[in-house]
């Protein structure tokens, strides 16, 4: 009987573990888990090293510690050390510059002899190695131990000139490394690669990588182009990460940037800026999994960063005693070369000294050293005009002997000359291509400044000819008075011999894709290099020149040909300036990499400022949470950077907002406005206007944001109506101190937010009129608080036609018929507004941080009083040089960091656009999101406000963070029966509305009459199977929660059987197109504006009686992916319980029954021996 039980009890104990089994979740069914095998991976590269293999400078004799191969190979030595799974690399332009053409005839050029020593795996070539010729390039190059790559340039018979990839192994890990140059090598040394062809790297690299993938584990791109595109095909590190996207990682070079680890999607690309400077070191962390080596996340496991040679407060790296030692002879060649004596300067220095510091005087006037190059030019030329530049702000030859590297002072590169045959409307049009360096004249300016976005080795003065540069004149039209020397004009159809050099005639004149002159037969009629080889460079030339022409002997000459006009300054603003700038207390701007200098002209206000007399407001409306940079989006980092930069700039700055800062973005929407409030912080806001979206999350935030962002919130027009009073949270107005003026700031909030955040959130509260609360306030702080001026910062609507300039809307009103303001700031329309209404400055500066308002308040020097409010607004989104401020970088990336699982979850793939366009009609998003909407609460017919849905969805992957952008505004979907005539209603109100979006829709067809007046304008409704809407009869509907509290002014009053789901539109839609996992949607056209033709016949259910069952939406045409298993009404919710499927429970019942069998007949067997004992 014991035996029985026990059986049993097996049997029972055996079934419980399986159903217990059976209901756990989740449950990881791996009991054994092997170490995974990791592999570290370090790549180290340089570029763009330029001739850098000693720390020395031999253009001007002296030693140069910021760079050279001889302290990167210490560096290098002490990676290896660390970690000896490295591989080393260079990205070429490394065997130019610094008197390298000295060793091109050597058995080893002291560069390559340098990274033959230092073990480099792999030289891909850049522009600067076809300097010097093919032959010359293979001579070279040849001699190099490791590979040499460049798998985009092909000779006549369309064979590489070198390897397109090389395959290295370390411990175990196969690494292809692919190796491309810019395509325009084509445009710079097309005279040294005639037969040849350079193709697009990136297509190029595509191909390379397709024969690769079977054979390596990790592939890495080498590409000597920027990160950025300059000229097109393929010529960029972006354009190389999105033709190979399994790349692991990119070296960038050619453009001279430090880069130390940006994406471009997965792949992480780095540049180790120039000269021997620093070193890009990539780590990469290669698992082992499942028999293969992989790099599982290559966001977490591929990392790198810029390492600097010599770095800011720190001491630079110590040179490699036994390399120094093996490079001597070449350093000492090099010495002597540039320390012989051809000949001497008597009579002065060659250019003058700078009157402003800062400022080259070279480039403001005729100087001798120009006039020598120019000289040299038409003289070997045979030329009736030539053109050089100064390729160095402090370029000089000083009086006394002349050496060699005196002439490489003054002329920097291995150019050789050429001259051309144009016409005399050439030579103008390329003059003014020139005269654009300098920036235009205007009023107030004190100092002459050039253009940032042109190197000054890309400005050019003429000799031969007579000219003046009228630089009040915009760029294009500045040449004017233009004659031969002997003042005769210069025709348009007249032929000139013009002396250039090899890089200016390839590039911005013969180019045929860019050139000034592409197409037009321009005939080469002299290249120096043909006549006289290497002789030929222009440098040697002007040795040549004062050797054999001068006998060794020259003097400061110079022709006086030319000068800028069209500047007027005050003499006595201008001496003080210049008095200030020599002194070190006022700072000419140089750009933002340092390569341009004076790129902003100093002002009649920037002295104002030295004395306090200015004081300037910045502010910024409607960021709406906007902290990535993405689009026209700037994003928080540089947005602070450009912030702190005129902070600097002025001390005496207040930085402002205008309301809805908060709402609006993935980050923001998900830490519930945190990020933004410590954003606001390291910007120095001192206080905000509150906006109506400040709302969305109801009241109880706001406080904390103001708490945590260091600001107050302003509102003389919100009211408690429990107490009376301005509520507790929000100041009515502050007063800031700044350079000894008082500022008062009044809040205004715009009293749309009554309808425009839900009704729900703002139900306890008032809204007053902006004018009246601005007078009420604006009398008593005048009477009270003595202050010097008095700045509306709201959040009222306004626009500006953009021909006639006027402003209108609620911010006009109020500039309009307030009393006692300076100045008002405005927001919530998102508009670019700058002008002036009833004498008040009114501004404005976009959205989402695109544009940056400014109004510098200027006060008289003797009364103190306010004299003059000017008023900007700059559009940021348009600037090239805006720089990241780091501390917001670094916050930015924290949030980003935490929150990457969640908004980089790719839900599904979308393979057209779903555009949206909030102020025209339906949309092709908003039919898609109010058909899911249907779909999700299993109704009729679903109804949402264009507003609430923020951007349009790219065809592609759709991310969640892309679903957070797209509706930020956590909006709950509402269920309800609607009676026909409110249905019509609704609808009416969506249509063609005034200060809110269209209204979006599905399940009904909608006509209406655009000429008639508001809500007399739809002609008919139908369902999408035709049945006419019946005005008496209940249709099933969704909306959101914003609307039905009567947001935008909707009125849902006489509905039935609401219910709130509580579950947000995105969430809902989420799970549909999860579930859908490919998107194709096609639009149809459910609004028309035009008449209804249908002739009725019975159809189909009209309606529904109200305590009728919800139906289901009418069929669409969403399709989703062909192995979906979903039905497009029957949503699958995500599953829970059991981790054990069908097949698992079949498996594990066929196990219970083979148990019981063989448990019954041991049993069995058992009682049988029992009897027969």
């Amino acid at each position: 009987m014991f035996k029985k039980l026990k059986s049993k009890r097996y049997i029972a104990s055996f079934v419980s573990l399986i159903m217990i089994l059976s209901f756990i979740t989740p449950m990881d069914l791996k009991v054994f888990a092997s170490e995974k095998d990791v592999t570290n991976i370090q790549v180290i590269a340089t570029s763009d090293m330029h001739g850098r293999f000693m720390p020395y400078d031999y253009a001007t004799g002296s030693e140069d510690l910021s760079g050279s191969m001889v302290q990167i190979s210490t560096m290098v030595k002490e990676l290896r050390l660390k970690n000896p799974n490295t591989v080393l690399v260079d990205n070429g332009d490394t065997i130019q510059d610094n008197s390298s053409s000295l060793f091109l005839k050597d058995e080893v050029h002291p560069m390559v002899l340098a990274m033959n020593e230092m073990e480099y795996d792999v030289w891909n070539l850049g522009n600067h190695e076809f300097n010097y010729g093919m032959d010359t390039l293979k001579t070279v190059s040849s001699k190099f131990t490791g590979e040499v790559l460049c798998g985009n340039v092909f000779d006549s018979g369309n064979n590489p000139i070198a390897s397109s990839y090389k395959i290295i192994e370390k411990d175990g890990v196969k690494i292809g490394i692919i190796g491309m140059v810019t395509p325009h090598v084509m445009k710079w040394d097309s005279e040294n690669l005639k037969g040849y062809t350079a193709t697009n790297p990136a297509e190029e690299a595509k191909k390379v990588a397709e024969a690769l993938r079977g054979q390596v584990d990790i592939m890495i791109g080498l590409i000597h182009a920027g990160i950025d595109e300059e000229y097109g095909n393929g010529d960029s590190a972006r354009e190389l990460a999105k033709a190979v996207p399994d790349l692991a990682a990119i070296v960038a070079g050619h453009a001279h940037s430090t880069i130390q680890g940006e994406r471009e999607g997965d792949v992480i690309i780095t540049e180790p800026y120039r000269q021997a400077n620093a070193l890009s070191v990539i780590d990469i962390k290669v698992t082992e999994k499942d028999g293969k080596k992989v790099i599982e996340n290559r966001k977490d496991d591929v990392k790198s960063k810029v390492v600097s040679v010599s770095p800011k407060g720190g001491k630079p790296a110590l040179v490699d005693a036994n390399l120094v030692n093996k490079l001597k002879p070449q350093h000492d060649r090099a010495i002597a070369d540039a320390k012989a004596v051809i000949g001497e300067l008597k009579g002065g220095d060659l250019a003058p000294k700078s009157e402003i510091k800062d400022i080259p005087q070279a480039q403001l006037e005729p100087t001798a050293m120009i006039d020598l190059i120019n000289k040299v030019q038409m003289f070997y030329g045979n030329a009736d005009v030539s053109s050089a530049a100064l390729f160095r702000d402090t370029a000089n030859m000083k009086e006394g002997p002349i050496t060699k590297s005196g002439t490489t002072s003054i002329y920097k590169f291995d150019n050789t000359l050429r001259v051309l045959k144009v016409n005399g409307k050439q030579l103008k049009r390329y003059m003014e291509w020139s005269a654009t360096y300098y920036n235009t004249f205007k009023p107030g300016d004190l100092t002459i400044s050039f253009n940032q976005n042109v190197r000054n080795y890309n400005y050019d003065m003429f000799r031969g000819v007579k000219y003046n540069i009228d630089i009040s004149k915009e760029a294009g039209s500045r040449i004017v008075d233009l004659t031969h020397m002997d003042g005769t004009p210069i025709k348009d159809n007249e032929i000139i011999k013009l002396a250039v050099n090899d890089y200016r005639a390839n590039t911005t004149l013969l180019n045929d894709q860019t050139g000034l002159f592409k197409g037009e037969n321009v005939e080469v009629i002299y290249d120096s290099f043909k006549t006289m080889g290497d002789d030929g460079r222009i440098r040697d030339l002007i040795k040549k020149y004062i050797v054999e022409e001068k006998k060794g002997i020259i003097t400061p000459e110079k022709d006086e040909n030319w000068a800028l006009t069209g500047y007027k300054w005050d003499a006595s603003d201008r001496a003080s300036v210049i008095k200030l700038i020599n002194e070190g207390k006022l700072n000419i701007p140089r750009s933002e990499d340092g390569r341009t200098p004076n790129v902003k002209s100093i002002t009649t206000k920037d002295l104002l400022m030295l004395d306090n007399n200015i004081v300037d407001i910045l502010s910024l409306n409607d960021f709406h949470g906007a902290l990535k940079c993405e689009g026209k989006n700037i994003g928080a980092a540089k947005l602070a950077g450009e912030i702190n930069r005129l902070k600097v700039e002025n001390p005496n700055t207040i930085v402002v907002a205008a309301g809805d800062l908060f709402q609006g973005s993935p980050m923001s929407n998900l830490k519930k406005g945190e990020p933004v409030a410590k954003f606001l912080k390291l910007i120095g806001l001192e206080v905000s206007a509150v906006g109506n979206h400040e709302f969305d999350w109801g009241q109880d935030l706001i406080p904390g944001w103001a708490k945590t962002g260091g600001f107050d919130f302003l509102a003389t027009n919100i009211y408690d109506k429990a107490t009376g009073e301005p509520v507790e949270w929000a100041n009515p107005y502050k007063v800031i101190e700044k350079g000894g003026k008082r500022i008062a700031f009044i809040g205004i909030a715009t009293p749309e937010t009554a309808y425009k955040t839900k009704p729900e959130n703002v139900k306890n509260i008032e809204f007053k009129d902006p004018v009246e609360s601005v007078n009420t306030w604006a009398k008593k702080i005048r009477e009270t608080e003595n202050v010097d001026a008095i700045i509306a910062l709201t959040h009222l609507g306004a626009s500006q036609d953009s021909k006639t300039k006027e402003i209108t809307g609620e911010a006009a009103n109020l500039a309009k018929n307030a009393n006692g303001i300076d100045a008002v700031i405005s927001a919530h329309s998102h508009q670019y507004v700058n002008g002036i209404v009833n004498g008040i400055p009114v501004v404005q500066a976009r959205n989402n941080g695109r544009a940056l308002a400014k109004l510098s308040l200027e006060f008289n020097k003797d009364s103190g009083k306010l004299s003059k409010v000017m008023n900007s607004v700059e559009d940021l989104y348009l600037r090239k040089d805006l720089v990241e401020d780091p501390e917001v970088k670094k916050m930015y990336d924290g949030y980003n960091k935490e929150l990457e699982p969640i908004l980089n979850e790719e839900i599904a793939t979308l393979d057209t656009d779903l555009t949206h366009n909030r102020d025209d009609g339906l949309s092709v998003l908003g039919q898609f999101t109010t058909k899911l909407m249907a779909e999700a609460a299993g109704v009729q017919i679903g109804i949402t406000n264009g507003g609430g849905i923020r951007t349009p969805i790219d065809k592609g992957n759709i991310t969640m963070g892309k679903m957070y952008e797209v509706f930020p505004f956590d909006n709950t979907l509402v269920t309800m029966k609607l009676k026909g005539s409110d249905l019509k209603k609704a609808i009416e109100h969506g249509i063609m509305p005034e200060g809110f979006g269209w209204g979006q829709f599905y399940g009904i067809k909608v006509y209406y009459d655009k000429d008639a007046k508001a809500g007399e304008r739809v002609t008919s409704m139908r369902l999408l199977d035709g049945t006419p809407i019946d005005m008496v009869k209940y249709y099933t509907v969704v909306t959101n929660d914003f609307m039905m509290d009567k947001g935008d002014n909707y009125d849902f009053s006489n509905a039935i059987d609401v219910v709130d789901t509580g579950e947000p539109i995105r969430d809902s839609m989420v799970k549909i197109i999860k579930s859908m996992g490919h998107v194709s949607f096609k639009y149809e056209d459910h609004l028309i504006a035009g008449e209804d033709a249908t002739i009725d016949e019975p159809k189909g259910n009209q309606g529904q009686n109200p305590k009728e069952d919800l139906d289901k939406p009418e069929s669409g045409t969403i399709i989703a992916d062909k192995d979906s298993k979903i039905a497009i009404n029957k949503i699958n919710l995500p599953k829970t319980g059991s981790i054990v499927g069908v097949s698992q429970l079949i498996t594990l019942g066929s196990l219970i029954v083979l148990v019981g069998i063989y448990l019954f007949l041991n049993d069995k067997y058992k009682k049988k021996k029992e009897d027969v004992a």
